[in-house]
């Protein structure tokens, strides 16, 4: 029997059924075709997402001929959305690494185009060695651990063609794409190093830039064998982070000065444990002198490190506490493994030797090559003692960090002889004058922006914007793990500008940058909830000092949570227990928490969403101690504001709460 509320819902229903088979009707007769042709390649459907074709072209493996043998250059092109009018231009984005391949952003490089993909093309091509385009799997290796044994296999597996996937191999087999294409040129895009494939490209084939994006770059000829501003970016850094972090600057004093005093420590006596790795399992990790210099090296490449390292050296000091210090070593500590398509180390390994500066010829024999590494470091003890201050050299090589000079190339087969060691630009370089946007964070300590204004220099029209309070990678979100699916711009401000850059050749109004938001600090590391300041009340609070102290560390909680967004990899544990895990949606992202703790008697549970395309966060949750429910809090804040301020409200136990504070 049909109800009479229920027969009021046919005609929508029947309505709205006959709408989605008209739908579906239309979505047939528009249907992509299941192959294009573009210039001389025929392409195939491959993407339903973003309707995009995949390609493919033979490209001789050495061009001289010395060696046999062809790669396959491997492609995705995306036609632009209005068909009605030609093309105003094609897209390029070019990934970094080395290693990485460019299809495996495409989620990313499609979102940051955005409307200008109305009237634009893409083409994402995967460099030689990478991805679609050979990628080198050197099984070893893609353990991530990066032995010696390891590096040798794979130099003996590759042999003379470790000589093979360079740079200017691959910018020639990218120029011979666009001419099958016939695309006569590009706006290009490369973050990292494909900030390095880019110079090399404008080296090599200036002609087929309309304009181009060098987002956290390097120069490809450096200066200075060590890169020695990327260190002291991310040295500095700390006290910059803190400066800007009302909670941070008022305790005074330096935040650097306070890692040294940790160095101090750990030289004495290292810190064990147990903590939750990346993946939120548990992981017996040491904060030695080591390990401390590897998370300092990784700052740039984690502003959850920025946030954290200080607030955790003070918990070890005041409480010793030692769980905030040992989750970021055992969060460092998750081993990156991956597949060669995704990422490959044996590609990263034949760039780095061929192309990077290192402190020996890789034409003599390893025992050679030892005595002249030993020369250089010696060298550098003698004259620049301080290049890792406050750490002593000899403990940042003991770390086995990865920074220039290399010694992972020690090893590595001697060079053909077409194809010797050394940077991939000719022998006098000489760069188009066509528009040139140079985008740096000022916390990146992997491409720091004094690397950056090198590289800006090369070129005679050129704008270097640098954006506060950002890490590696500026145009989307970015962390040691991964960036945004959907490409997100959390700035809410350098996707516009370099949009604008494209389409009208200027960066156009740059106000926004100023207003990128700090880093928030942790006020302070606490095991229990009575160690923390109460939040703020505000009108209508009848809650007490008490309560006030378990919605601040139910802030905490929650804030902790929200800045683990990509170190885990959609499931993570909460600092003292419990789990979290976190999903994409329509919207932005949406966690679920399930009795995380973040001090030792507060458990948190309930449901987090992030808006990305406002910044809006609001964050439902539970509160229980004791084996009881004592309360439910509502927090919002507007994540993208540079002042933000969060807002509680709810009750705990009887009491209704009314608070604020800054957000987390």
């Amino acid at each position: 029997m049909i109800t009479q509320a229920r027969l009021a819902w046919l005609p929508i229903l029947l309505l709205f059924a006959a709408g989605a088979a008209r739908a579906d009707t239309q979505a047939a007769a528009a249907k992509p075709p299941n192959k294009i042709t573009v210039g001389s390649l025929t392409l195939k459907f491959c993407n339903a997402d973003y309707t995009g074709y995949c390609g493919q072209l033979k490209r001789p493996l050495d061009p001289t001929g010395g060696i046999k043998g062809s790669i396959t250059i491997g492609f995705e092109y995306y036609p632009r959305f209005d068909q009605s009018t030609p093309a105003r231009g094609t897209l390029l984005p070019q990934e970094g690494g080395p290693g990485y391949s460019s299809t495996g952003t495409r989620d990313a490089y499609l979102n940051i185009f955005g409307t200008l993909r109305e009237h634009r093309d893409v083409v994402i091509i995967d460099k030689r060695g990478t991805g679609t385009s050979g990628a080198v799997d050197c099984p070893e290796l893609q353990t991530g651990e990066g032995t010696a044994e390891e590096l040798k296999a794979c130099a003996d597996q590759l042999g003379p063609k470790a000589y093979l996937y360079g740079t200017h191999l691959a910018v020639d087999d990218i120029a011979a794409v666009l001419d099958a294409l016939q695309i006569d040129e590009v706006d290009f895009y490369g973050d990292s190093y494909g900030t390095f494939v880019g110079q090399t490209f404008a080296a090599w084939h200036p002609e087929r830039l309309r304009s181009l994006i060098l987002d956290s770059a390097y120069p490809v000829r450096p200066p200075d064998i060590w890169f020695p501003t990327d260190w002291t970016t991310g040295r500095d850094g700390l006290d910059l982070v803190c400066d800007r972090s009302p909670s941070c600057r008022a305790l005074g004093g330096d935040a650097t000065a306070r890692i040294e005093r940790l160095l101090r420590e750990v030289r004495r006596k290292p810190i064990s444990g147990t903590a939750p790795d990346a993946d939120g399992i548990p992981l017996d990790v040491t904060v030695d002198v080591s390990m401390l210099f590897l998370l300092m090296t990784n700052l740039g490449n984690s502003p959850i490190t920025y946030r954290d390292l200080d607030a955790a050296a003070r918990a070890w000091f005041d409480n010793h506490d030692k769980l905030p210090l040992l989750r970021l070593a055992a969060e460092y500590s998750t081993p990156f493994v991956s597949d060669a398509v995704d990422f490959s180390y044996g590609q990263y390994q034949a760039v780095i030797c061929q192309e990077y500066p290192l402190h020996y010829d890789l034409d003599d024999s390893p025992a050679k090559r030892r005595q002249q590494y030993a020369r250089g470091i010696e060298a550098a003890r003698q004259n620049r003692p301080d290049l890792f201050a406050p750490f002593t050299i000899d403990e940042a090589l003991d770390s086995q960090a990865n920074f220039t000079p290399l010694a992972t190339c020690l090893d590595w087969p001697k060079p053909l002889p077409a194809y010797p060691q050394g940077d991939p630009l000719p022998a006098k370089p000489k760069f188009p004058n066509v528009p040139t946007l140079v985008l740096s964070g000022d916390l990146d300590s992997v491409t720091s922006p004094q690397d950056a204004t090198q590289a800006a220099a090369q070129f005679p029209n050129v704008t270097h914007l640098i954006i506060p309070n950002l890490t590696h990678v500026t145009s989307y979100f970015y962390s040691d793990v991964g960036y945004l699916p959907d490409g997100g711009d959390t700035t809410h401000c350098v996707q516009r500008i370099l949009r604008r850059f494209i389409s009208q050749l200027s960066p156009g109004d740059t106000s926004c940058i100023p207003n990128v938001r700090p880093i928030r600090t942790v006020p302070k590391f606490a095991s229990s909830f009575e160690q923390l300041a109460p939040v703020q009340a505000t009108s209508g609070n009848q809650a007490g000092t008490r309560d006030l102290k378990l919605a601040a560390a139910t802030l905490e909680t929650v804030g902790d949570v929200f800045a683990r967004f990509l170190v885990t990899f959609g499931i993570g544990s909460g600092l003292r227990g419990g789990e979290f895990t976190y999903t994409l949606q329509p919207y932005g992202y949406e966690f679920l928490l399930d009795r995380v703790q973040w001090t030792d008697d507060l458990k948190v549970s309930g449901r987090m969403r992030w808006h990305v395309a406002t910044g809006n966060v609001l964050a439902i949750v539970r509160l229980r101690r004791g084996g009881e429910d004592i309360g439910t809090l509502t927090i919002e804040w507007n994540d993208v504001q540079k002042n933000a301020v969060a807002t509680l409200t709810g009750t705990i136990g009887t009491k209704a709460v009314k608070a604020k504070r800054i957000a987390p």
